[in-house]
């Protein structure tokens, strides 16, 4: 504590005040030293003690609790020392000492006593007592001071559990971390620094495209230090700006040397660390060093962590807006090795993705799913337009298996391993490396130009068409007057390869389906729908392309497909062609996957459901686990959310609780068994392990404005895991009465009703605007074709009252329409649409569906129905919107 803050306290607080009673540094020195000299026939121990988190509970809840809490520290030392006549003290901060016995027993017993003593100021964030302790008799040499230094070093160790013992070996440690420490600013000045490079290069054609610097150290009597030695002590202490620094300005000079030999030019990737950013304005000083050297900044590429965008997504994602406003392009590295990989490609603007080398280093046991996960992820950075490259490529196998998912580019010691810039040099210059620029040609560069003018188009109409069959397994054409039919590209991994020398559309068609290709279930609505006479009445004199679905045979299993047949401009008898796309659908191929996820997994968060926990508790008792500790978790408030803000609202909140269990209990398996309940199991884990990780996933939701009730039990009896669960289900509950008396609930009403108030208005808002800008538009409103469910944008009150008297259910309520609002004459054509199939198919082929009538009131109105949206959770739901036409 600071000498500002103690005359504060002494200002502020009664005499009798722990914190004025308790012995402060110097004389608790006296105190400890007086002690030990009268008691030297036993063995003593010196304990530092520590609150865990305490800055983090100043920052949630004001210093004013904070002293509480010391003040409970102190009050509870005092009260041992006179129990025992042993001295007690405090230094500052957080810091109280005591002397005890030296017996494992007597300690344990004690800091029992402190963690209860700090139970009762705990609120939304856990705090334990850690303790270190530094036996007097092992260390004779050492004075008062020197004891307690030894506990706390013994305290801040990074071995698990909360009471740790003073070992010399830590001193050893310590030490030797400051040596390198010195010899790393040593070496800083020195320039002992130097960077390999490892080539990034296309796996089919062998072109180097790009090259990576990594960091080595040459120790003048060590040799070549590896990085994984001295970087992470480096991003301790906060050296590796000055590292990085030197490192992207020596990668500047070498290249300004190769552009000014004449050698040829890749584009070299430097690795910028979180401490940079926060540190550093990068954007501004790649800009410089590009100046100074007179590059262009397509040569110097930025390299950072997925876990990096994770710890600060803004902060991150501010500096890549910065280095793209200066021309630097960015690539995300390390991608897939954290637990939200989506969202970080969703909140940030990278250029490229490296793929981490654990997601393609597989065994014969996950080779399958391993196989299964790459192409997904090198499917989706094409649907995103972002190249990629696979890390950690070191065998034949990798190298096909990354092919036959199209991913084209590769680094690592398969192809290269880094070398000294001299080798690096000597390698660009071989003729054999004739396309250097192939992935910045591709989509690296963010003007998706090339350099000479004379082939421009060409080169562009190139990549476009390279781009455009990447993401179709089959493009032909097809002459629909005689059936001729041309296979322009088949992709390798259908099955079939002599069809595409097939040239007969109604022969390709049967042999798709006698060969089982097409699946059996889909095989007669295939051929029906690819009747040539069909198609050609369909298509001539069409804008619009047909297009069906159906699951065909790729690499060994069947994924749903959409087929187009696009019409050429005046497709007719005369001019009779059309151009056929087959490509994988996506959303119908993971529906698919879904309906057999779903029997196990929670289908709003993806976490294993009930059923699946139930499977998991009869297997554990086989699983040779030495224990489980149940971690038993419920929403606060979440009730009030579904009432004022909606289920949506809920959905949301859920699906952040899942995500963050995700992130915070990578290794345990996670469950949702309840509407808002959830359970973890983390195996072989100490309770303290889990309260520490449970509090710091309090702690992030908490920042997001929700609250969770948690509740913990450890068991060693496998094969009655219930029991431990209802435990921990009974704790939670008390936890959450607990936050309850702690003005929880009040808390927790009033941001939902600013929420609420929020949306309200918005909604209002909304609505408003459409009435000013369309006052056609009497009643708009979203209908699932499928569910039979209506959502409400713009609902006038004699349709609302129609609504409410239906129980939901659109189809029952357009009926009501019908016979009570929409005139006699009119109501038997009206009768079509409530063919949901025909509604629904119109739709989606022509985007528009209108009818006209008239109401019993006279006034002409018309249905315009139109997609909401053509993929994702609202690919059954469309608009329908009614308008009075007499509106001008």
């Amino acid at each position: 504590m600071s000498e500002e803050r103690k005359t504060k306290t002494d200002a502020a607080a009664p005499a009798s005040a722990a914190l004025q009673r308790i012995d402060r540094k110097d004389a608790f020195l006296q105190a400890l030293h007086t002690f030990l000299t009268a008691h030297q026939g036993t063995e003593w121990a010196v304990a530092a003690v520590d609150i865990q988190h305490f800055k983090l509970y100043n920052e949630l809840y004001g210093t004013e609790k904070g002293d509480v809490l010391l003040e409970t520290m102190a009050n509870c030392l005092l009260g041992y020392s006179k129990q025992t006549g042993y001295p007690v003290g405090y230094f500052g901060n957080d810091d109280f000492f005591l002397c005890l016995p030296d017996e494992k027993a007597e300690q344990t017993a004690v800091l029992a006593t402190l963690q209860a003593c700090m139970a009762a100021g705990r609120q939304d964030v856990t705090f334990f007592v850690v303790m270190g302790v530094c036996p007097v008799q092992a260390n004779p040499g050492a004075d008062a001071a020197t004891l307690c230094n030894y506990a706390q070093i013994a305290g801040v160790t990074t071995d698990s559990g909360y009471l740790h013992r003073f070992e010399p070996t830590m001193l050893n440690e310590l030490k030797e971390q400051q040596l390198l420490l010195g010899e790393l600013e040593r070496a800083l000045d020195n320039h002992e620094f130097c960077f390999f490079l490892q080539p990034k290069c296309n796996s089919i054609t062998r072109a180097i495209v790009g090259m990576e610097a990594l960091v080595r150290w040459n120790h003048p009597t060590r040799g070549c230090v590896p990085p994984a030695e001295f970087m992470p002590l480096l991003e301790r202490t906060g050296l590796v700006t000055r590292l990085d620094q030197y490192i992207w300005e020596s990668v500047c000079q070498t290249l300004q040397k190769w552009q000014e030999s004449g050698s040829n030019l890749v584009p070299v990737s430097v690795n910028v660390s979180v401490q940079d950013i926060l540190n550093l304005d990068v954007p501004q000083i790649f800009a410089d060093l590009v100046e100074k050297y007179k590059l262009e900044p397509k040569l110097l590429l930025a390299e950072i962590t997925e876990t990096m965008v994770a710890e600060d997504t803004q902060m991150v994602e501010n500096a890549i807006q910065g280095l793209h406003r200066k021309g630097f392009s960015v690539m995300m590295d390390d991608f897939g090795s954290g637990y939200s990989s989506l969202n970080m490609l969703k909140d940030t603007n990278v250029d490229a993705i490296k793929l981490d080398m654990k997601l393609i280093d597989m065994n014969q046991e996950n080779r399958s799913k391993g196989v299964q996960i790459v192409e997904s992820v090198v499917d989706m950075a094409h649907r995103l337009n972002l190249p990629i490259i696979a890390e950690g490529v070191e065998t034949p196998e990798q190298v096909s298996m990354l092919q036959a998912a199209d991913c084209l580019y590769s680094q690592g010691y398969y192809f290269f391993k880094p070398m000294p810039v001299e080798n690096a040099e000597k390698l660009l210059a071989d003729p054999t490396n004739q396309d250097y620029w192939d992935l910045r040609r591709d989509l690296m560069r963010r003007d998706r130009r090339v350099e000479n003018p004379g082939t421009e188009k060409t080169a562009l109409a190139l990549q476009a068409y390279q781009i455009f069959t990447d993401n179709v397994l089959e493009i032909s054409l097809l002459n629909l007057a005689t059936g001729a039919y041309r296979v322009i590209k088949r992709d390798a991994r259908l099955l079939g390869a002599d069809l595409e020398k097939e040239e007969d559309f109604v022969n390709y068609c049967d042999r798709l389906v006698n060969e089982k290709i097409v699946h059996e279930e889909d095989a007669d609505l295939f051929l029906e729908q690819t009747d040539l006479e069909a198609l050609r009445s369909v298509l001539y004199h069409a804008t619009a392309p047909e297009f069906y679905r159906y699951r065909e045979n790729v690499s060994g299993q069947y994924i749903w497909v959409t087929t187009e047949v696009l019409p050429c401009r005046g497709c007719c008898a005369q001019n009779p062609w059309a151009t056929v796309l087959v490509r994988n659908d996506a959303q119908a191929d993971q529906l698919s996957e879904e309906l057999d996820f779903s029997y196990s997994h929670d289908t709003l968060t993806g976490l294993a459901n009930r059923s699946r926990y139930e499977a998991d508790l009869r297997e554990l008792p086989n699983s040779g686990y030495e224990s489980v500790v149940c971690t038993y978790i419920d929403v606060v408030g979440m009730h009030e959310v579904n009432e004022h803000l909606g289920h949506r609202s809920g959905d949301t909140l859920l699906c952040c609780l899942a995500n963050a269990a995700r992130k915070f209990f990578a290794t345990s398996r996670v469950y949702r068994i309840g509407s808002d309940e959830f359970v973890i199991l983390t195996p072989n884990e100490p309770p303290y392990s889990v309260w520490s990780t449970a509090d710091r996933m309090r702690a992030f939701l908490k920042e997001k404005d929700y609250a969770i009730s948690v509740g913990i039990q450890q068991t060693t009896d496998l094969r009655h895991v219930d029991e431990a669960v209802a435990k921990a289900e009974a704790a939670m509950r008390q936890d959450r009465q607990t936050y309850y008396e702690h003005n929880g609930r009040a808390r927790q009403l009033e941001g939902l009703n600013e929420k609420m108030e929020r949306t309200l208005q918005e909604k209002r808002d909304a609505e408003h605007f459409l009435k000013v800008l369309a006052p056609k538009y009497k009643t708009v409103i979203v209908v699932d074709l499928q569910e039979d469910t209506v959502r409400p944008v713009i609902v006038p009150d004699d349709f609302q009252s129609v609504l409410d008297t239906c129980g939901g259910s659109f189809r029952a309520a357009l009926t009501n329409y019908r016979d009570t609002l929409v005139a006699p004459e009119d109501r038997e054509n009206f009768a079509k649409l409530f063919d949901f199939g025909l509604v629904r198919s119109t739709v989606f082929s022509s985007n528009l569906l209108e009818h006209r009538y008239r109401k019993t009131d006279g006034r002409s109105f018309c249905i315009r129905v139109t997609p909401y949206s053509r993929s994702g959770s609202h690919i059954n739901e469309v608009l329908w919107i009614f308008a009075d036409e007499d509106v001008e």
